[in-house]
Formats: structure tokens, sequence, C-alpha cells
């Protein structure tokens, strides 16, 4: 037996989210997942975490410098996993290339909020369709301050239906892959998280499976750059500071590693921080004035 169709997107924050436990546990049980063992208690109660989270409204209505990424979550072959979706850059592209990132772009203006803006983007690079019954939205996070000055906020949704099949744009995705998301809270590759040795542990001489390196932001005050060790890239950067908040946020704990660097500003204060640096608004002007051009030119 499924769930009922949930509402579509909608631009009332209020009605988004909106997945009770009898939804959770029906969908667990649907016909959908049969490809896979039951999810595991644990990792149904993960879901369960992601979807009564109410971030705190968005204090930012400029639609200029906003983009969204697609925290797509589902169950891994055995059930006891909750894996996230992640895809590695072509080469191709100007910024960052070869990096590994989460699904996701700029917002349109014809995206009615930020979640539509992170399904459109995902359906565009890996081809997961934009649909809110096989793929269900959990919850999303307050923003994320990139040192572009974009504001990124993570979208989390669930993957029901594991027929769904990727199709890569190989001008934008070179690779596909998936990552235990409770791996982001351990600095141990050892951890019991990893019930199948997914990375293999780390061998003497070679490149410890977590590592930090903290620069200077604003005001001379540090920031905290997470990595970690994966194939085929390592996970690193923004991507890596957003997996291990949402991975927080579903199970419930801290991190075995220190997650800020001494006096690092946390992103509310970092984001206003930035909203007093010309670049900041310069970003912005530029953006809406190229904007007419790239839709022109059909790269919007």
């Amino acid at each position: 037996m499924s769930s009922p169709r949930p509402a579509p997107m909608t631009t009332s924050t209020d009605e988004l989210g909106a997945y009770s436990e009898g939804e959770l546990l029906d969908d667990a049980m649907s016909e959908s997942l049969s490809a896979i063992e039951p999810l595991s208690p644990k990792s149904l109660k993960a879901i369960s975490n992601l979807a009564r989270y109410k971030p705190p409204p968005d204090p930012y209505p400029f639609p200029e410098g906003r983009s969204a990424v697609l925290v797509c979550l589902f169950g891994s072959r055995s059930g006891d996993n909750l894996n996230v979706l992640l895809s590695t850059r072509s080469q191709t592209l100007r910024t960052y290339p070869g990096q590994v990132a989460l699904p996701g772009g700029k917002m349109d203006d014809t995206d009615i909020n930020l979640e539509a803006t992170a399904r459109r983007e995902a359906f565009e690079e890996v081809g997961l369709p934009i649909d809110t019954t096989r793929i269900r939205y959990l919850t999303s996070l307050p923003p994320f301050l990139a040192r572009s000055m974009m504001l990124v906020t993570p979208v989390v949704c669930f993957v029901l239906d594991y027929s769904l099949k990727p199709e890569l744009n190989p001008s934008e995705v070179s690779d596909l892959f998936s990552f235990p998301l409770e791996a982001f809270l351990t600095a141990n590759p050892s951890h019991r998280v990893f019930h199948h040795p997914h990375p293999e542990p780390v061998l003497e001489g070679k490149t410890p499976y977590h590592t930090v390196e903290d620069y200077p932001w604003f005001d001379g005050r540090k920031h905290r750059f997470h990595a970690f060790e994966a194939h085929p890239q390592p996970i690193v950067g923004l991507t890596a500071e957003i997996l291990i908040h949402v991975a927080m946020l579903a199970y419930k704990r801290s991190p075995d590693f220190l997650l800020r660097a001494p006096d690092e500003m946390s992103q509310r204060d970092l984001i206003r921080r930035a909203m007093k640096e010309p670049k900041f608004h310069e970003f912005r002007r530029k953006w809406r004035e190229k904007r007419p051009v790239m839709e022109r030119e059909g790269k919007l």
C-alpha cells in the first residue's frame, strides 16, 4: 500500500515537508522499494528526523545569486544505510571541473521556489524526474554561503522508486555515485556505518579518510573546510559541509571531529557579514545584467 499522492510544490513553505509517520511507513513498505531489503529502523528514524525538521524563515528575499542543491537520499541494498547521490562535474565546466558535487544550480525566474530549482537542475544534470511522488520532499536547510558569494540552499529528498534510471548530461556531469550519509559524521573509515567496506580502510602512507583545513575569510576569522576520501574523487568544501549538516539532522548527533575552526562564524553570521561587502552586491548586480543575455542564448 502506498501513501496518497503528496501535494505539488508550492510557494508556501508551511505546506512543504508534510510527511507523516503513517505515510513514511506506507512508503517504506510500498512495492516501489521492492528492489531492496526493508529499510532499517535506524534509516526510517533518520528520514523521519529530516521530515520533522522545519527550517527557519528565509530572510533573503532577493532571487539574484541564489542557488539550490538536491540532497537525494535512498536506501542501500541491505536497507542498513541511507546513501546520498553525488556527481563528478565535467572537466569542461568553467567552475570546479572534476570536483564532486550535489546536483543543483542557480535559481531561474521560472522556478516557483528553491525546491523547484533543485529538482529542475537535478533533471537537467542527471535525469532525475521532477516527480514529487517518486522523489519525496523531506526538508530544506538554511542557505550556505559559497566563496563566490552565492547563497546555496540544500533541498533534501528521498527516492521511493528504485526503477529510476539516471541519464547523465555529459556536458555537466562525468560520473554518478553514492556514499553513506552517516559517513559524514565519522573521522574513521572503520566506523560502524560501513557495514560493507566503503571506502576501504586507510593504509599506512595513504591519505586519511577525513581531513580539514582552516582558511581565513572575513575579518581574518577562519572557516573550516572538510574533505572526505571517496572514489572517484574526494568530497570536499561546501558539498562536504552541507552533507555533514544533513547527517547531523538525520542522525541527531554531532560528528566525531571538530566541526568548526576556533572562533568560526555560523553560516547565518557569515551571510550577514558578507552582505556588508561590495562584492556581495556587485555579484548580484552583474547577475541581473547578464540574465537577459543568458536567456537569449538559451543558457537559462
